[in-house]
């Protein structure tokens, strides 16, 4: 008995998640989202052919070692920018729009993907951790529960929790913020 009211309730919790992100808005929400990646990934493209052609791309690619045990651990990070000139300070501003993470551990492998709005907000995280993938999409703080999320895709169980891939986006920016606009 115990068991078919668990079984009732966690179906009537599910059918209710799925309503939330199938509402229209939602539906619409994701829709201009997927057409920002979309173009995202084109200039991303672009950046990646000037630079194999040695011409300047918006790219800067950061990479870290650690020990991890005994063994050690590789992360790379790939920001892609766009540069734009702030007349009011007269120099150069840069801001990410895309921003790639690999993870090489020992025994693992995952990357990680955020694409962010003009205003530098986290419109969607991507994470591959060995067979399981989460997509999550996200609309401006407040348009939903859970950190702004308003979809989610997953295989398997969730890789990353919204509000920690949230907070990985935003250190991620201000990381390349202090580092391309000297920020301090």
């Amino acid at each position: 008995m115990k068991q078919s009211l668990f079984l009732m309730l966690a179906l009537l919790m599910g059918s209710i998640a799925v309503q939330a992100q199938s509402s229209p808005e939602a539906k619409a929400q994701v829709a201009q989202i997927r057409k920002a990646y979309t173009e995202a990934k084109a200039n991303v493209a672009k950046a990646e052919q000037l630079a194999k052609a040695g011409k300047p791309s918006n790219i800067t690619e950061v990479n870290s070692s650690y020990a991890l045990g005994k063994a050690g651990g590789k992360v790379t990070t790939r920001y892609y920018y766009t540069c734009e000139e702030d007349t009011m300070l007269g120099r150069y501003f840069y801001e990410p729009y895309f921003i790639v993470n690999n993870y090489d551990t020992p025994g693992n492998k995952y990357y990680q993907e955020f694409l962010y709005d003009k205003e530098n907000g986290l419109l969607f995280y991507y994470e591959k951790n060995g067979g399981m993938e989460t997509r999550l999409y996200f609309g401006k703080e407040g348009d939903a529960d859970d950190g702004g999320l308003i979809y989610e895709i997953n295989t398997g169980s969730r890789t990353m929790e919204p509000v920690f891939a949230q907070r990985v986006g935003q250190e991620l920016s201000h990381a390349f913020h202090l580092l391309m606009n000297r920020e301090f």
